[in-house]
């Protein structure tokens, strides 16, 4: 049995996705050079052959809480093999590279207003029934994605919605100040809010621009040739030499220089889930490659005692003293002494903003699970100004 999918860039037919007799087989349709589907995969003649599903259409498949859902109320009526997934989620696939499917998908719309000063306890509950259809997002975090009016400019927009369990009990407020962090930093990150209730947190697409124009994104896994199973392998120094390798070089000694600072940040921060998935570069064209915007950062030490990092750093996964960060900056990022020095140092000024931040907010925080989360926090932070 065969099936079988076209797949455009920026509306363009590319070519098509076959499965059959267990292999994933992609060719090219179009000979401009410009419709190439992944930075790995150029237009060529020859098809890419797989046992396992390419990279570049892995990340557009849910994982984890959204995964389960959709499996629950689908796997009855589809397949829910990876071209089966990808089959059901290709209506909604969004950005510069998408498919063309027969199936319709029932579009629906709120306000951020709503989002963000929640009116109703099981908001979240009611966007998974509204939006798991519509969210081809990977990670293990309760997330939706969700298109959203701005009241403002009465454009919609698409905005990541997360939130979390029992198990990781106030991970909104973990995650929001953490980026905080990173945005203080002068890291780029996208657009971001805390909802009322702090229940939801709500991150802007940033790979689609306020004209409506579709970026290229690709995570490590992909630009790797990664299956998603594997985005706990590898180093931080494979990451770095991943961008040197990909980004243009007009945009390499910034990137570079906002990796080393990720690093920084999820070091002193303790995130253990800063894995290849969540990581990536963020392009409009072959000449102007960057590294994305930071997403995802949350303290995972707060829920995982002794916790470690995700990735390999100097060849060991431990929370490394600022000398040895310094010299990844230096060995890995191409960073003189000075500028790895004064990069950490802006962290540690960010971070010093994030604190005063959760220490006037533990002024009247009267919820435990919250007051537990901002405590853990500052004494990351107070660690790490050391």
């Amino acid at each position: 049995m065969k099936d079988n999918l076209l797949i455009k860039t920026n509306n363009h037919l590319a070519g098509k996705l076959v499965f059959e007799k267990s292999e994933y087989i992609f060719s090219y349709q179009s000979q401009n050079r410009d419709d190439f589907i992944s930075l790995t995969m150029p237009i060529r003649e020859k098809s890419y052959v797989h046992t396992q599903l390419h990279p570049i259409f892995e990340m557009h498949l849910p994982e984890g809480y959204l995964l389960s859902i959709i499996k629950k109320h689908f796997a009855k009526l589809v397949k829910t093999d990876d071209f089966g997934l990808l089959n059901l989620m290709a209506p909604s696939i969004n950005g510069r590279v998408t498919y063309e499917s027969p199936l319709q998908i029932q579009q629906y719309d709120l306000s951020l207003e709503n989002l963000i000063h929640p009116k109703s306890e099981k908001l979240f509950d009611e966007l998974i029934e509204r939006f798991a259809l519509n969210s081809p997002l990977s990670g293990v975090q309760p997330k939706v994605l969700a298109r959203v009016e701005n009241k403002a400019t009465l454009k919609l927009e698409q905005y990541i919605v997360k939130s979390w369990g029992e198990e990781y009990k106030e991970l909104a407020i973990n995650e929001y100040f953490c980026m905080q962090a990173l945005k203080y930093a002068k890291i780029p990150t996208p657009e971001f809010y805390l909802s009322d209730d702090d229940k939801l947190f709500i991150m802007k697409r940033f790979d689609i621009e306020d004209d409506g124009k579709c970026l290229g994104f690709e995570d490590m896994c992909v630009l790797q040739a990664r299956q998603r199973d594997d985005k706990y392998e590898g180093s931080y120094e494979q990451i770095a030499k991943t961008i040197t390798t990909f980004v243009s070089n007009k945009n390499k000694k910034t990137s570079l220089i906002n990796f080393y600072k990720m690093i920084i940040l999820n070091n002193i921060l303790q995130n253990g889930d800063a894995h290849l998935k969540n990581f990536g570069l963020l392009y409009d064209g072959v000449e102007n490659i960057s590294l994305a915007p930071a997403y995802d950062v949350i303290s995972t030490s707060l829920y995982i005692k002794n916790d470690v990092p995700a990735l390999h750093l100097l060849g060991s996964k431990k929370w490394w003293d600022k000398k040895f960060i310094i010299r990844f900056g230096m060995e890995s990022c191409s960073l003189t002494k000075k500028e790895a020095n004064d990069n950490y140092d802006v962290c540690v000024s960010a971070l010093a903003d994030v604190k005063n931040e959760i220490t006037l907010r533990l002024q009247y925080e009267k919820n435990e699970d919250k007051a537990s989360v901002l405590e853990h926090l500052l004494e990351l932070i107070k660690k790490g100004e050391k």
